[in-house]
This record gives structure tokens, sequence and C-alpha cells, in this order.
């Protein structure tokens, strides 16, 4: 999956002939293709989604108040 992505992202010349064009535009075509819509284990569950925000702006909060009793 990794490197279907990373042929889609990878940039070409700015005088790139049709031919570089077309197999740019397949390449974006198999990307779009593989991941719309996302594949069953790309999907978080929502209970586990949530969970993950949770923690993440929790945990932001506490780096905050950390770093401001430091100083």
């Amino acid at each position: 999956m990794a490197s279907v992505l990373n042929l889609a992202a990878r940039r070409l010349p700015a005088a790139e002939t049709s031919a570089a064009m077309r197999r740019r535009r397949q390449r974006l075509g198999l990307v779009q293709r593989l991941l719309d819509p996302l594949p069953a284990g790309l999907l978080a569950p929502e209970a586990q989604a949530e969970r993950f925000w949770r923690i993440v702006r929790w945990a932001g909060l506490g780096v905050l108040l950390a770093w401001g009793l430091h100083r």
C-alpha cells in the first residue's frame, strides 16, 4: 500500500511528456480506486476512534500543563 501511495505522490519534472502525464493520471486513478472507499482494514471502529482522540486531547493538555509547571 505504501509503495502505491509513493508512486502516486511522486513529483515529475515540470516539462512532462504526454506519456508521463498519462502514466501519472493512471497512477492517481489507481490510488483513488484503491482508497475510495477505504478498505475495511483502514477504517477505525467508532469506539476506538473516539478513544484515540480522547487520549490525544488529554495528552496534549497534559504536555501543556507540564510545560507550564516546569517554567
